[in-house]
C-alpha cells in the first residue's frame, strides 16, 4: 500500500479489493502535477450513490457481499503508540477516499485519531494539506479500549467529509470527538455524515492553532446526525458498562462564517462529575489562555435543524476575557428544539443555568432568534453578562411552570420579564420591537408589560390554546393548524414557530447550492475588476472596469487576516506594493460600502 501510494503520480486510481485487509499507518506524501490520487474500493459502484450516507450494516441484497461494510476495503491501524490508518506530509494535497473503512486493532487500547488531515504543529500557510476528500467511508473505533480521541482531525484546507458513517470515538476521562480541528483554516463541507463520540461530535477548537493568526473558516456543516446512544448513559437500561466522558455535540471555541443547516442533534445528557453540564449546541470563544488571541466565533448561521433530547439548547460566551474578540452577528432561525429537558437529560441543579434552559448567553453582539420553535423544560434565557443588538422575534416557546416560570432570567433578579431583559438586553426596547410577536406559553404576561404597547407577544395560557397539528410524537404534531390562532400572527404575516416545509426540505441532500453565493470567486477575468501580473512578486496593479464605482481592494491570507485595505481612486487604476507579504496564496476582495462585490485570487512568490 505505502509503495503504490508513493510510486504513483496524481492522477492515478489505487483500487483496492472489497474486503481486503491492509494492516499500517500510512503516509499521504505531497506529489507535483494535476488530478488527484484516488483510493477506491473495487465495489464502490455497489455502494450508495453520492449524496446518499453510507449505512455499514445495511443489507446489499449480494450474497458475497451482505451488508455495505462489506463492499469496503478495511485499513487498519495496529500501531500501538495510537498512530493513524493515513496522515499527511506537509503540503499534500489532491487525495480522494473512496469506500474504505478505517479503524484499529483490537487490541490497540490508546488511538489518537484514524485520519490525521494535517498536524496541530504546521506553521505556516504553505505547509498545510489541502484538497483532501472523505466519501462514503465508514471510521469506527472500538469499545475495548480506553481512549480512541478522534476519527478525523482536519487541520488542512478544501478539504470535504460527505456521505460517510464516523462512530466509536470514546475515551475514559479524555475529550473525543468524531471531527475536530485546531489548526486548519478551512474551508471546509461536512455534509450528509453520522457522527457519533462521546465528547464533541465536531469540534473546532481546543487547543492553541500553531499558524499565527489562524481562525478555521468557511465551514458548511449540513445533512449530518450528530448522536450519542443510550448506551453510553450511565443508568440507563441500554447501559453497557463503560462510563465514557460525554459533553456536547457541536462546540466552536473558534470559527468563523459557519453554515448549520438541515442537522439533526440527538442525545446529549448531563455526565457530572466526570462530564459536563451538556448543552446541544455551544459557541464558546476560547483563546486558549492567551495562545490563540485571534480565536473568534462569528458569522455564524443555525437554520433548518432539528435539536432534540437535550439536558440544554445553546450556550454563547461572546468572550474568553477582557482582552478577546467578541462573538458577532449569531443567526439562528427556523430549528425545532424539543425534549430539551432538565428532568430527563439535565444536571439536577433546578436553581442553575443548565438544567433544560434553551439559552444560556453572555456577552456576544448581534445576535437574532427568528421562527424558532422550542419546546423546554426550564427558562428560555439564562443571561450572565449583557448582550447588544440582540433579537427575539416569530418565536414559539413552551416552557415549563415548575422552574422559573418563564423567560429570561438571572439569579440576582426577578426571575422572569421585564427587569432581566433591562438588565440583560438593554437594546430590546417596546419601540423598535427586537421582542416581537413570540408565544411564550404559561408565561404571566404582566411581566413583560414593558414590551406590550408597540411590541407584540402572546401569551397562552397552556399548550392546547397553541393550536398545534396533534400530539408530541412526530415532529409535524409542533406545526400550527390552520385553525391555531396563530396562524397568520407573525411578522410577514405567516405562522409563528418554524416553518415545517422549509425544516423537512432542508433534511433532504444538495451537494450543490443554487446560485446565490454573495462573493464571486473565479480564475478568469473578473467582472468588475483586473488585476495583473498573477503570480506577483513585488508590485500587483488592479483596473477597475467601472470607473464610477466608490470601492476599496482589500488583501487578505487564506486564514482572513488583512494584510492591505486601500481605496480605489477616481481613475480606477491603483498600484500596490507587495515586498513585505511573505509569499502564498491571497484573497483580493472588491469592496463597497462593505459588501463584497468580487473576490479572486492572488499568488505571491
Amino acid at each position: 500500500m505505502q509503495r503504490a501510494i508513493d510510486e504513483v503520480p496524481l492522477g492515478s486510481v489505487l483500487e483496492l479489493d472489497a474486503g481486503a485487509v491492509f494492516f499500517g499507518s500510512f503516509n499521504l506524501p505531497k506529489k507535483d502535477g494535476e488530478g488527484w490520487i484516488i483510493l477506491i474500493s473495487s465495489l464502490a459502484t455497489k455502494l450508495p450513490e453520492e449524496e446518499n450516507r453510507i449505512i455499514p450494516d445495511q443489507p446489499t441484497g449480494i450474497l458475497q457481499f451482505p451488508t455495505q461494510k462489506d463492499l469496503l476495503s478495511k485499513i487498519v491501524t495496529t500501531n500501538l503508540s495510537g498512530l493513524p490508518c493515513f496522515r499527511t506530509s506537509a503540503s499534500a494535497h489532491h487525495y480522494r477516499f473512496t469506500g474504505l473503512e478505517l479503524t484499529v486493532a483490537q487490541n490497540v487500547i490508546n488511538s489518537y485519531g484514524l485520519m490525521f488531515l494535517g498536524s496541530g504543529t504546521q506553521s505556516t500557510t504553505e505547509s498545510v494539506p489541502h484538497h483532501i476528500i472523505v466519501d462514503r467511508c465508514y471510521i469506527h473505533g472500538h469499545s475495548d479500549a480506553t481512549v480512541m480521541k478522534a476519527g478525523i482531525l482536519l487541520n488542512s484546507s478544501y478539504s470535504a467529509i460527505v456521505d460517510s458513517h464516523i462512530s466509536e470515538f470514546h475515551s475514559i476521562g479524555f475529550d473525543t470527538y468524531a471531527i475536530g480541528g485546531t489548526n486548519g483554516p478551512g474551508p471546509f463541507k461536512i455534509l450528509n455524515n453520522y457522527l457519533e463520540a462521546a465528547g464533541e461530535n465536531i469540534l473546532f477548537g481546543g487547543a492553541s492553532a500553531s499558524i499565527p493568526g489562524l481562525v478555521p473558516s468557511d465551514i458548511e456543516i449540513r445533512n449530518n446526525h450528530f448522536y450519542k446512544p443510550f448506551s453510553w448513559r450511565v443508568g440507563h437500561p441500554d447501559y453497557k458498562g463503560k462510563h465514557w466522558t460525554i459533553k456536547n455535540l457541536f462546540e466552536l471555541k473558534t470559527g468563523k462564517r459557519v453554515w448549520l443547516d438541515g442537522n439533526v442533534f440527538e442525545n446529549v445528557w448531563a455526565d457530572l462529575p466526570v462530564g459536563q453540564s451538556r448543552y446541544a449546541i455551544l459557541f464558546t470563544l476560547r483563546t486558549e489562555g492567551g495562545r490563540s488571541p485571534q480565536a473568534d466565533v462569528s458569522d455564524i448561521t443555525c437554520t433548518n435543524n432539528i435539536i432534540r433530547k437535550a439536558g440544554a439548547g445553546i450556550s454563547i460566551s461572546g468572550r474568553d476575557n477582557p482582552g478577546s474578540n467578541q462573538s458577532q452577528r449569531i443567526y439562528f432561525a427556523n430549528n425545532l428544539f424539543y425534549e430539551i429537558d432538565g428532568d430527563l437529560y439535565g444536571d439536577g441543579n433546578i436553581a442553575g443555568p443548565n438544567d433544560g434552559t434553551f439559552l444560556k448567553i453572555g456577552e456576544p453582539s448581534d445576535v437574532i432568534f427568528d421562527h424558532n420553535t422550542v419546546l423546554q423544560s426550564g427558562p428560555v434565557t439564562w443571561a450572565y453578562d449583557t448582550t447588544r443588538n440582540c433579537r427575539f422575534t416569530n418565536n414559539l416557546f413552551v416552557f415549563s411552570f415548575r422552574r422559573w416560570l418563564s423567560g429570561h432570567v438571572w439569579p440576582w433578579f426577578c426571575p422572569w420579564g421585564n427587569g432581566p431583559m433591562a438588565r440583560y438586553f438593554p437594546d430590546i426596547t417596546d419601540a423598535n420591537k427586537n421582542f416581537d410577536r413570540n408565544i411564550l406559553v404559561k408565561a404571566p404576561s404582566n411581566r413583560y408589560s414593558n414590551y406590550s404597547t408597540i411590541s407584540q407577544n402572546y401569551f397562552p395560557a397552556g399548550i392546547s390554546d397553541v393550536g398545534f397539528t396533534g400530539g408530541m410524537l412526530d415532529i409535524k404534531n409542533f406545526m400550527l393548524s390552520a385553525s391555531s390562532p396563530y396562524q397568520t400572527s407573525s411578522i410577514e404575516g405567516k405562522a409563528i414557530g418554524v416553518n415545517f416545509d422549509e425544516l423537512l426540505d432542508a433534511q433532504n441532500v444538495k451537494k450543490r447550492c443554487e446560485n446565490t453565493v454573495s462573493a464571486k470567486d473565479t480564475d478568469g477575468t473578473p467582472d468588475h475588476f483586473k488585476l495583473y501580473p498573477n503570480p506577483a512578486n513585488s508590485e500587483v496593479r488592479f483596473v477597475l472596469e467601472n470607473e464610477g464605482l466608490q470601492t476599496e481592494i482589500v488583501i487578505t491570507d487564506i486564514t482572513g487576516k488583512k494584510y492591505l485595505s486601500k481605496p480605489f481612486p477616481p481613475s480606477g487604476k491603483l498600484e500596490v506594493t507587495i515586498n513585505g507579504f511573505p509569499k502564498g496564496i491571497y484573497i483580493v476582495h472588491l469592496n463597497q460600502n462593505g459588501r463584497i462585490l468580487e473576490s479572486h485570487k492572488l499568488v505571491i512568490n
